[in-house]
């Protein structure tokens, strides 16, 4: 579930917005510039916040009414209404403030309401209270009571549990399950240096390397794990047929969609090349049987050899100075000189490191026909790859099917895609 529409009414009692997805873009890529302070960030973030575990931050940012329309025409719509004045302790600002009460309404494409959610001081209170895993998280060096309003806030901006007992004592998991199929992955301006500068000595490269390294090396085992499966299935394929009849055109058709499956398969060493035999009338029955076995095989790893591929194109064209790239099980990603040496993560630049990682996260780790919300990957980028940036994201889109969404000041990124852009400042005095 993708999304085709966003309104958002008084955000921050100053902006409202009314923001097209560009739904009938092959490419699905919306690209949001505008000046400082005109909420590019928070409009992520509010996207972003749309799952189980971050719901509260709906309860935290200062809004009248938001409005989602999904690409299966369900509509949520969001309004935050206020009561009698009170004290309240999980204002932003901790001074006094109306009473705050959130409410979600999930409704069907025929406008029938399909489930809610409701946030209020007297459920979130009760939650606060009740609630053991809150205690018993911190109890081992803190108590929760004990902890600053800003960071009781932090708590309940990340944390499922939290909203999965305010759900069930209030007979709306349904919504939360709802909320489920919409799949987004947030890359943050800075997620890079951030990860460089953890409590840990390992680089971010070397994390995305090692990773890799487990995704070919499961696709390996998951291809033996295939092949002994089918060919277990061989004879009873010869025997019993599963198709009318075999001509050599089908035949032939078929082997160059096997071949071309197993080419990128081999090239990074997910399975070893095997010969195909030419068709012979005689034998067609066991030519077919063989070559449809080896079509199930290939299929089964089809998908991330092809993530590869697209990881290994989107490296090879940023013309990494003097270098080139291998990928194989046995050490995911290695770089090499120009003169065949070996190259370590360290003696890669910095902004070639961020490039690599940003990749690989894009291609591997965010959900197909998920939704992608990138803000300023300019701070991760050279100018020169900040002009590519496009490019790759519908490369991206289009193997993995995505909805991409994109915040940037960059000039570079905006005049690629402008077609694909929504300037706020525009949108708010329009």
């Amino acid at each position: 579930m993708q999304i085709s529409r966003l309104q958002i009414k008084n955000l921050y009692d100053q902006y409202n917005y009314d923001i097209d997805f560009n739904s009938e873009e092959k490419e699905q890529i919306t690209i949001l510039t505008g000046p400082n302070g005109y909420g590019k960030t928070t409009i992520l973030r509010i996207l972003k916040s749309l799952n189980p575990k971050s719901l509260y931050y709906f309860y935290v940012i200062k809004f009248s009414e938001i409005i989602i329309s999904f690409d299966n025409n369900t509509v949520l719509n969001i309004t935050q209404n206020y009561k009698t004045e009170v004290e309240s302790i999980f204002a932003i600002d901790y001074k006094d403030e109306l009473e705050k009460e959130v409410r979600f309404i999930w409704n069907k494409a025929t406008g029938e309401p399909l489930t809610h959610f409701v946030y209020n001081r007297t459920n979130i209170e009760k939650a606060r209270r009740t609630y053991k895993f809150l205690r018993e998280t911190y109890s081992r060096r803190w108590k929760f009571d004990d902890l600053t309003n800003r960071e009781k806030e932090e708590i309940l901006l990340d944390n499922e549990e939290f909203n999965e007992y305010i759900a069930k004592a209030n007979r709306q998991k349904q919504f939360l399950m709802q909320l489920k199929t919409l799949r987004s992955y947030y890359i943050p301006a800075n997620r890079i240096y951030n990860e460089a500068h953890e409590e840990n000595d390992e680089l971010p490269i070397e994390k995305v390397r090692e990773a890799l390294m487990a995704e070919l090396e499961i696709a390996q085992q998951d291809y033996l794990r295939y092949s002994q499966e089918v060919d277990s299935k061989f004879i009873k394929k010869v025997l019993y047929p599963d198709y009318e009849d075999c001509p050599q055109a089908s035949y032939n058709k078929l082997k160059d969609e096997v071949e071309s499956l197993m080419k990128t398969i081999v090239k990074y060493k997910l399975a070893l090349k095997v010969e195909i035999p030419e068709y012979n009338e005689k034998n067609r029955a066991v030519l077919f049987a063989y070559l449809k076995g080896l079509e199930e095989k290939f299929s089964k790893i089809s998908t991330i050899s092809k993530k590869t591929e697209l990881f290994q194109e989107m490296l090879s064209s940023k013309g990494f100075a003097n270098k080139s790239v291998e990928i194989a099980p046995q050490h995911g990603f290695m770089f090499k000189s120009d003169k065949g040496d070996i190259l370590k993560a360290h003696q890669l630049s910095s902004g070639e490191q961020n490039e690599i990682v940003m990749l690989y996260r894009l291609v591997y780790e965010v959900p197909d026909q998920g939704i992608l919300l990138i803000d300023e990957p300019e701070n991760s980028l050279h100018v020169a790859w900040q002009k590519t940036v496009v490019d790759d994201m519908k490369k991206i889109a289009d193997i993995k099917r995505l909805q991409i969404i994109i915040a940037t000041h960059s000039p570079s990124i905006v005049s690629k895609g402008f077609s694909m852009t929504q300037d706020l400042y525009y949108l708010t005095n329009k």
